[in-house]
């Protein structure tokens, strides 16, 4: 697909963000609308799957009917904590027992099993006629991805992605304001002349458990593991999934599928597993790539660190351009434009409520009473936007709204494809410790 073609198409169709031309700062932490209710089993009862539990209670218009895990502690932990909530909620530790009772009395089903079981979980799912909210990454290879969009078409059913950020207001208020058109891209950016993402993830030991929640072998077995040990640091292991470098790296470069509708025509990487003792996927990756703009070759780096926390840095992407950069992140602090030096083009956006110049009191000056910081000659810019109380609660609402019929989804699974298709490149180059090409072909659904 052509930029232009991109553009225009994700806009009419991805943006769901109604902007006025001007307005103050707008929170979106206390949004709730009464909706049609839309009843969601929750398949996987981890981490995960308790944040997505706490996201969807924030919606008025869903209600987990079912729970499943094959964990008894943590499926009884999710259904206590439903209860407490005034939920009342079926339990199963098999999904398939769970499909057959409960597939005409539900909506859609939530999935945050484990990497590997993503792609039987989903088609099971749109197969019994339900709609699927998936988390990221959406499969550990292309077929079975490509299986699971291709299901959705055939039943006709939704299939969202976990790639929260499509939600986030502020990046959907970049893509409208500032890079839907050319005229807006090219007095923001200028010419395009890199493009980053970085993310630091802190170590953590091999996880452990009680002799409570060890689980009988031949149960371990029938649902695809081979050990304990195993089941509780899947994440760890090739077989399960590709290890959380691939979450992140798919998740961010998505950015520069949304935003420009490119993809890279060649990529270098390294990485390897450093830090931990176990497991066999990378821990660390670092990654170049090319980017084919009209005016010019892009060139990206892209990295996820283990073994440091980066001093409290939260993932960031960043593009740079001659007049300004963009730089984009779930974090408030790190979700700012920098004006180039000599370059006062901005009042247009500024004039019409797009951004604002960042400003902060000095010690010795009354709070209310404000000056511009500049870092030498680059001026910071902010958006009159707050970051909303959970993510993950809007890109689910937006999956709510779309069972329910009002709006588009922000990220189905064939949004989410190429940014997958990309991730799993650059695990196969740093593997290799070399390059790799990339084709059109790898991207037709």
């Amino acid at each position: 697909m052509k930029r232009r073609e991109f553009i225009s198409t994700g806009a009419a169709i991805g943006t769901g963000l109604v902007l006025s031309s001007t307005f103050a700062d707008k929170t979106y932490a206390d949004e709730t609308k009464p909706q049609t209710l839309c009843r969601i089993a929750l398949f996987g009862c981890g981490r995960q799957g308790r944040t997505l539990i706490n996201a969807g209670l924030k919606i008025s218009g869903l209600k987990f009917a079912a729970v499943c895990d094959i964990q008894p502690s943590l499926l009884r932990s999710a259904k206590l904590y439903l209860e407490a909530e005034d939920v009342e909620t079926n339990a199963y530790a098999d999904y398939r027992d769970l499909l057959d009772k409960e597939k005409d009395s539900i909506d859609a089903v939530i999935i945050t099993s484990p990497d590997f079981v993503h792609c039987e979980h989903t088609i099971a799912a749109l197969k019994a006629g339900l709609h699927v909210y998936c988390e990221s990454p959406m499969a550990t290879n292309a077929a079975d991805a490509k299986s699971m969009i291709q299901t959705a078409k055939e039943t006709g059913r939704f299939l969202q992605i976990g790639f929260e950020r499509r939600s986030d207001p502020r990046y959907r208020h970049a893509v409208e304001r500032f890079l839907r058109d050319d005229d807006s891209r090219e007095l923001l950016l200028g010419t395009v002349t890199h493009f980053e993402t970085q993310a630091h993830r802190r170590v953590h030991s091999e996880l452990i458990w009680t002799q409570r929640d060890t689980l009988p072998v031949e149960l371990l077995t029938r649902y695809g593991y081979t050990s304990m040990t195993e089941y509780r640091n899947w994440r760890h292991y090739q077989r399960y999934g590709g290890g959380s470098c691939i979450t992140y790296l798919a998740q961010q470069l998505d950015v520069m599928e949304w935003f420009f509708g490119i993809r890279p025509a060649k990529i270098q990487a390294m990485g390897g597993l450093d830090y931990y003792k176990f497991g066999d996927c990378m821990d660390n990756i670092s990654a170049i790539l090319s980017y084919p703009f009209p005016q010019r070759t892009v060139r990206s780096t892209s990295r996820v660190w283990t073994t440091t926390s980066g001093g409290g840095t939260l993932p960031f992407e960043h593009v740079y351009g001659v007049n300004g950069s963009l730089q984009t992140s779930l974090s408030d602090e790190l979700f700012r434009l920098h004006a180039e030096p000599g370059f006062a083009k901005w009042s247009e956006f500024v004039r019409r409520g797009d951004m604002r110049k960042e400003r902060v009191a000095k010690d010795d000056e009354d709070p209310n009473l404000i000056s511009v910081r500049e870092t030498g000659n680059v001026v910071p810019y902010i958006l009159p936007i707050t970051r909303p109380d959970s993510i993950f609660r809007l890109h689910l609402e937006n999956f709510v709204d779309a069972v329910a019929g009002k709006t588009p989804l922000h990220c189905s699974g064939a949004d989410a494809f190429a940014a997958h298709v990309i991730a799993w490149k650059i695990a196969e180059a740093a593997k290799n410790n070399g390059a790799a090409e990339l084709s059109e072909e790898m991207f037709v659904l």
